[in-house]
């Protein structure tokens, strides 16, 4: 008695602190990856996305919804930021929500792998969403991506509560020994994500054809038949009534406003995937991988390694169909779905099927786990720190590249150097939208007066004695074929040579044409690769129009 007495005390101590480790450690990884996405979040200046955002939340309540659903956008992540916006800083604090978002999207990636396979798998699959360039991107950015996706989290999370459940999951929810609370965090998500954005609904397909899968291993298929159409219907009621508004209220079907997405091609696949699951730095607007100071030998290595692992993860789940089910179908059904439909019309973008690098990192933080149970426990600890260094050493070029346009800087030239009766000629149409969120209020009177001309107009400017400016530069998306560099060079070929060329980061062209005299012959400019970079890049010499 006395003995056993004595090792209740002595085991009630270690039990505390299991609990208290289990407790804290999910939070530790959320505060981690909440660090690495407050960094810098407000340094970067908006793009066209952002600064659609930033006029939606200073609407009025029926002109912030009204304009939501017209642009194929549930109003609901954008009455969450209206009381921000008068914080301080946009730049920062609408973006704030996104890092928080994206936080819990990487601690949600951990207590999920957590639940399948331990904690080892689960630090290491938060490693990899943690320390992704692309998840850390959206979650610098004031859009609605991010709390779409731990959304989608939450009920893939309880999907996978309900799948190593089965008996449980197919009891009636009045039954108190049911998976109820399961069942209505899956409503919720799911219901939450599809009040979020409209890119909610590839989950809610994904869902269904998981629980009819795993449907077949229930003792009970009729009883977790019943449970999940109930949630549908739950779901439905929850959701429909929005994308009957948005219907109503839509300036156009989604399919025709998504003409912006580049055709599908090599090129394209590659920027998706590799952005997504390979952990390569994208360029947000002009669809490309960015240059950085990464050497590529490590750049391969992490994308083999990363590959290899899913795989090894998705055959070590192999003598677990239904939890392969929940975490493969998770993965790989969206870009399968987005690519067969890319044949007809393009919609493969990073931003349609980031919430499918989730599941990816839980594949391969399982499949890294497994390599790493082959190493003595020195080792373990060893390889998981190399791991982290080289992933963290892939990042950290993302906080000096320049992957968003500097309109900021633009703005900045444009006010100080623009005078009355100075014509400004751009070469996007949205430029106008986003110059208007960064220029003061007066230098906006200034610099747009005259904005809306074509190069004839601009020649007649010249004529009349006036100076032009010409900025090239991209506010929003652009596709593989439109409005590119050499093109815009060579439109504005007819007014001359610039007296004057300026950048503003590397990417936006700031081109100053002087006033040119009666009778003078028109010189012209010879079309070139222009490449954002420097200004340096450009040899624009006079020559003679023919």
């Amino acid at each position: 008695m006395i003995d056993a007495t004595r090792e209740m005390k002595l085991t009630k101590p270690d039990f505390a602190a299991v609990v208290n480790h289990v407790a804290t450690l999910p939070l530790v990884v959320f505060g981690v990856a909440l660090i690495l996405r407050l960094i810098d979040i407000g340094a970067r200046p908006f793009w066209l996305d952002e600064v659609f955002t930033l006029q939606r939340v200073h609407m009025p309540l029926a002109a912030l919804v009204h304009d939501s659903f017209a642009n194929h956008h549930m109003p609901s992540y954008f009455l969450m930021l209206s009381p921000l916006a008068g914080l301080g800083d946009p730049q920062f604090w609408l973006r704030v929500p996104s890092a928080l978002f994206g936080a819990a999207c990487v601690m949600l990636v951990f207590l999920i792998t957590v639940q399948i396979a331990g904690r080892r798998a689960g630090l290491l699959a938060a490693l990899i969403l943690g320390l992704s360039p692309s998840a850390l991107a959206f979650s610098q950015e004031a859009r609605s991506y991010t709390m779409e996706m731990s959304l989608i989290l939450i009920a893939l999370y309880s999907m996978v509560q309900l799948a190593l459940n089965l008996p449980a999951a197919s009891r009636p929810w009045a039954d108190r020994r049911s998976m109820r609370g399961a069942w209505l965090a899956f409503v919720l998500g799911t219901a939450g994500a599809l009040d979020v954005l409209g890119d909610g609904v590839p989950w809610l397909i994904t869902a269904n054809i998981i629980g009819f899968v795993i449907l077949r291993r229930s003792p009970s298929r009729q009883g977790f038949l019943r449970n999940l159409l109930l949630a549908d219907a739950v779901m439905v009621t929850l959701t429909a009534p929005f994308y009957m508004l948005m219907e109503i209220y839509q300036d156009k079907k989604f399919i025709d406003s998504v003409t912006w997405i580049p055709p599908l091609d090599l090129s394209h696949l590659w920027y998706d995937f590799s952005s997504v699951y390979l952990m390569r730095i994208a360029d947000t607007v002009s669809f490309r991988l960015m240059n950085v100071t990464t050497p590529m030998p490590v750049i391969w290595l992490i994308e083999a390694g990363l590959l290899l692992a899913a795989a090894l993860g998705a055959w070590r789940l192999r003598r677990r169909p239904g939890m392969l089910a929940v975490i493969g179908l998770s993965f790989i059904l969206l870009p399968a779905v987005l690519l067969v439909i890319s044949l007809w019309r393009s919609m493969l973008v990073p931003r349609y099927i980031l919430w499918s690098a989730a599941p990816f990192a839980i594949l391969a933080g399982i499949g890294c786990s497994v390599l790493l149970q082959r190493l003595p426990r020195y080792g373990q600890t060893v390889a998981f720190g190399a791991m982290a260094a080289v992933l963290l050493f892939n990042l950290l070029p993302y906080y000096h590249v320049e992957t968003k346009p500097r309109w900021d800087i633009a703005a900045k030239i444009l006010a100080s150097e623009v005078a009355p009766g100075d014509v400004v000629l751009l070469s996007d149409p949205w430029d106008d939208t986003i110059l208007r969120a960064y220029l003061p209020p007066d230098a906006q009177n200034i610099v747009l007066s005259d904005s809306q001309g074509g190069v004839t107009h601009a020649q007649l400017a010249q004529m009349q004695g006036k100076r032009v400016w010409v900025v090239i530069g991209h506010a929003g998306q652009i596709g593989s074929t439109q409005h590119q560099l050499p093109d815009n060079f060579a439109k504005i070929a007819p007014l001359g040579a610039p007296a004057k060329i300026e950048m503003a980061g590397g990417r936006i062209y700031i081109n100053l044409f002087a006033p040119s005299s009666p009778g003078d012959a028109a010189s012209c400019i010879q079309p070139q690769d222009i490449k954002a970079g420097s200004a340096n890049d450009l040899v624009l010499p006079p020559m003679p129009c023919g």
